[in-house]
């Protein structure tokens, strides 16, 4: 089905807080400057755990990052966020804070519109995995001494509900659970909030999947994350998409938050524009194991650059889902092929996990804000730690070194566990 294109969505702020950095300048730099964010864990107790490391922000000062952003609020706000935090999950408050932080970047606190008219949408669910356990344990303990807040912080919704409350937005809010499509998922929402006239903006984020050790022991039980004895002690090598020798995932946390807009309501309010919104389509293997499919892969990238009525060789840039994992990363390359050729002059692709791990559910968000940054630098980051390309990779994977490469058209892929797949194509503002 055509996409109505009478009205055009553009993203006009954007955020995140990630192994790589907590602002778009050092996230971005880092990405360019191909840095690892990954380390062993710290914050969580992996002794029984054969997977050892992971993209930590678990001991991020969520406070301290609230009071560097305090000046650029209005006290009342200031003082309301402080309490909020008082009580709010680890993952509720690093998504609360690159909201507030993609609504600066938009410059929206000044900005007039009806707040039944902004969408919130938060993608991923289990947010607070490691809370809900903490808790748990301490009701087996003691009963009387679990959170007072328990009831109401331990839900998915109250992250969306915290962001409404903060920004005062009173517009469809709620989270999309997809698997790791859950971030493209919510953007999905938001550009159909925006382009079907319901609302004239959307703040669209993906919020940190706080796992316990139990999770990441779960995933190694599926031969889904490293756990490779030489990569224990050597965390940075240890996410390598496209290598011959890739053998999973690293886990880690990450969340990131944009502001979409209808293009005639930023324009009236002069608002900088970072990219243009053309699609976002999604689709599912009919499979709930976790086998990627590249028939599926390819059918979908197929309808949504024909719903954008974007031709494959005007596409030169693919913000890659690849986790690193043998089969993943062979079936993403074979739908890639399948659309585009086996060796398009145009196209170059890299895969972003290979610095920063997996951040999960959130990882479209982050990753599409890095993808951006590098299409406004007219720069793709490399793919990190290729010591041997894999033979039945022919694409341009950008390996170990950053490119000059001036992208008008990108493609944003995810696809989760489920056979949950989902993509979004960007493209350069042009007026």
């Amino acid at each position: 089905m055509k996409m109505n294109n009478q009205r055009r969505v553009v993203i006009t702020g954007m955020a995140t807080i990630n192994p790589l950095g907590d602002t778009l300048e050092d996230y971005y730099q880092n990405l360019i400057q191909g840095k690892s964010g990954i380390t062993r864990w710290k914050s969580l107790d992996m002794s029984q755990v054969e997977c050892k490391i992971g993209g930590d922000l678990g001991d991020y000062d969520a406070r301290a990052a609230l009071e560097r952003i305090g000046p650029q609020l209005l006290p009342p706000l200031l003082k309301k966020t402080r309490k909020i935090f008082k009580n709010a999950t680890f993952s509720n408050k690093i998504n609360l804070l690159c909201a507030l932080q993609a609504y600066l970047d938009a410059a929206l606190w000044e900005a007039s519109g009806d707040p039944f008219r902004t969408s919130v949408l938060v993608g991923g669910h289990n947010f607070n995995s490691r809370y809900i356990t903490k808790n748990t344990e301490q009701f087996r303990a003691e009963p009387l001494f679990i959170e007072p807040l328990f009831g109401v912080e331990a839900l998915d919704s109250n992250i969306a509900a915290t962001v409404s409350e903060v920004l005062g937005l009173r517009g469809p809010t709620f989270t999309i659970g997809g698997a790791c499509a859950s971030g493209n998922l919510a953007l999905r929402d938001g550009f159909r909030d925006i382009l079907c006239g319901e609302c004239e903006r959307s703040v669209v984020t993906g919020a940190i999947f706080d796992m316990t050790p139990a999770d990441i022991h779960a995933m190694a039980f599926l031969d889904s994350v490293v756990v490779k004895p030489e990569y224990q002690d050597n965390p940075s090598a240890a996410s390598r998409p496209f290598d011959a020798k890739r053998c999973g995932f690293v886990p880690s946390h990450g969340s990131g938050a944009i502001v979409l807009e209808d293009l005639a309501t930023a324009r009236e309010r002069g608002a900088r524009v970072y990219a243009e919104v053309l699609g976002v389509k999604a689709n599912a293997n009919a499979n709930h194991l976790p086998a990627p499919s590249a028939e599926s892969q390819t059918r979908l990238m197929r309808d949504l650059l024909q719903a954008a009525g974007v031709k494959p060789e005007e596409v030169n840039y693919v913000n890659c889902h690849a986790t690193g994992t043998p089969l993943g990363d062979l079936e993403e390359m074979k739908a890639l092929q399948q659309v585009f050729g086996d060796k398009p002059a145009q196209l170059k692709i890299n895969a972003p996990k290979s610095m920063l791990g997996h951040v999960c559910w959130s990882a479209p968000i982050v990753e599409l804000i890095g993808g951006v940054l590098q299409m406004n630098h007219n720069t793709l980051h490399p793919t990190i730690n290729i010591d041997e390309l894999d033979p039945a990779i022919s694409l341009d994977v950008c390996a170990n070194q950053a490119q000059s490469h001036p992208v008008r058209y990108m493609l944003k892929n995810s696809f989760g566990f489920g056979g949950l797949n989902c993509c979004s194509l960007i493209k350069r503002f042009e007026e």
